[in-house]
């Protein structure tokens, strides 16, 4: 199928002209083409091989990345159990390129700074280790949303959701080994996935988000220890938001750009203008691989500043550790309802109970506190006057853990979704899981042969 009615304003096709020299024509054409989809696998969740062994859509493996595929079936993504479950994320081909650049480490504590609607942070989560941390931030409240549920829906248990400007983050300056700047731009190179952007462009917007992305990467700078990385990409082709802005940052702070793997470059072009690294800041056109479009320039902090402990306070007020009575009640439902323990450090939000990453400390308890976030590694639940109440996130995280899991077929799964309750013939009084071909998709609360749907209202369908 093609998407021949796609017109492209008359400016931007000049600029695009004269940047593509010959190459204008095969970019024409591919935009008449169907856009590519992308799966990436959640391989906190499953691995690659157990994957391809039980997903029977078709998929052909993306060359530059371990865990994406394109997406060859006319199925909708969000309908398929995988998707429900975390096990697959939609995301794009192109959009994978940035992390797939960076080279991210194991063990290191990250920041994905304009992160909604979360592609990005879930392949960074699947890369670092479990000794690591993750900041997942989005400045609009609404996206920040977005960005939590799928984070949640994947089950990873080392990210922060944060909610705040950019410059609300400079507590955390020099501290973090990766800081990711996906920034917001005129988005030019999602004009086949999503042709309404093209009545939205303009030479005027190109420039406004020039600025905008100016003042982000002058915060995000401060953000990045000595010898960390700073990756900044936008999914736009204008050389104002591109090129221009490497050049603007390399002349007014102390960072070198970094060359890139042979893997991303097979797929990507270099820049067209005369600048002496050119070779490494990438673009990804529709015609260069399978995907629709991106830029990534990967840049290493030059300073000597010692890495930062955190400009914390002495003192903490929202954020506690739980007090005895409330962490039996967590423990006892633990070992009611799941088969093992689940290790690790318990602290409470009001009366939300969260499971934080393994770093989490004293001083981002406090740094915290002063910052609106949504999420702090896990949200297992909330306190009651006298019981512990899971949370879907829990379910999500630690649903292989629950001693009852009932698995859904396809009619009894679309009434789960809609948030009915069901049968069961368990004699079982307490909480379990629900599953659709194997994969945990939420909880239920189990008595008197019923399912007590437990699926969150904003997710039923």
């Amino acid at each position: 199928m093609e998407n021949s009615e796609i017109i492209l304003p008359r400016e931007f096709e000049e600029r695009m002209k004269e940047k593509l020299g010959e190459n204008f024509e095969r970019y024409k054409q591919v935009l008449r083409e169907k856009p590519v989809k992308g799966i990436r696998v959640n391989t906190k969740k499953i691995s690659i091989q157990d994957f391809e062994k039980v997903f029977d859509l078709g998929i052909e493996k993306i060359d530059f990345t371990d865990n994406g595929f394109i997406f060859q079936s006319d199925e909708k993504i969000g309908n398929l159990p995988e998707h429900l479950a975390g096990i697959i994320y939609s995301q794009e081909p192109s959009s994978m390129v940035p992390v797939c650049a960076s080279g991210i480490e194991e063990n290191v504590k990250v920041l994905d700074l304009c992160a909604s609607p979360g592609g990005k942070s879930g392949q960074i989560a699947c890369k670092i280790g479990d000794d690591a941390i993750l900041f997942s931030n989005e400045m609009v409240p609404s996206r920040a949303e977005i960005l939590y549920s799928n984070i949640e829906r994947q089950g990873f248990k080392n990210v922060v959701i944060l909610n705040e400007k950019p410059e609300n983050l400079l507590s955390f300056e020099h501290y973090f080994d990766y800081v990711f700047v996906d920034a917001p731009c005129s988005g030019e190179g999602m004009f086949r996935k999503t042709p309404e952007t093209i009545l939205e462009w303009s030479k005027d917007n190109v420039l406004m988000c020039e600025l905008r992305q100016k003042e982000i990467l002058s915060v995000a700078q401060k953000l990045v220890a000595p010898n960390g990385k700073l990756v900044y990409s936008t999914c736009t082709f204008s050389d104002e938001e591109d090129e221009k802005i490497v050049d603007w940052f390399l002349n007014n702070f102390n960072y070198e750009i970094q060359d890139v793997s042979n893997e991303i470059k097979n797929v990507t072009e270099s820049s067209s203008c005369d600048f002496e690294w050119k070779e490494n800041a990438r673009k990804f056109y529709p015609f260069s691989g399978k995907g629709e479009g991106q830029f990534v320039a990967v840049f290493k902090n030059l300073g000597s500043e010692e890495n930062s402990t955190l400009h914390s306070k002495k003192h903490y007020k929202s954020i506690f550790d739980m007090g005895r009575s409330s962490r039996q009640k967590v423990l006892k439902f633990i070992e009611e309802n799941l088969n093992e323990k689940i290790e690790g450090y318990f602290v409470q939000v009001g009366e939300n109970v969260f499971l934080v990453p393994k770093v989490f400390d004293s001083n981002i308890q406090t740094v915290l506190d002063d910052l609106r976030f949504l999420s702090i590694g896990v949200k297992m639940g909330s306190i009651k006057k006298d019981r512990f109440e899971p949370n879907h996130a829990m379910f999500m995280a630690f649903g292989e853990k629950f001693k009852n899991k009932i698995e859904l077929n396809e009619c009894e799964r679309q009434k789960y979704l809609h948030g009915e309750e069901l049968r069961t013939d368990l004699d079982f009084k307490g909480y379990g899981c629900v599953t659709a071909k194997g994969f945990v998709i939420g909880g239920v609360k189990i008595a008197g042969g019923r399912l007590k749907n437990l699926y969150p209202k904003g997710l039923r369908i």
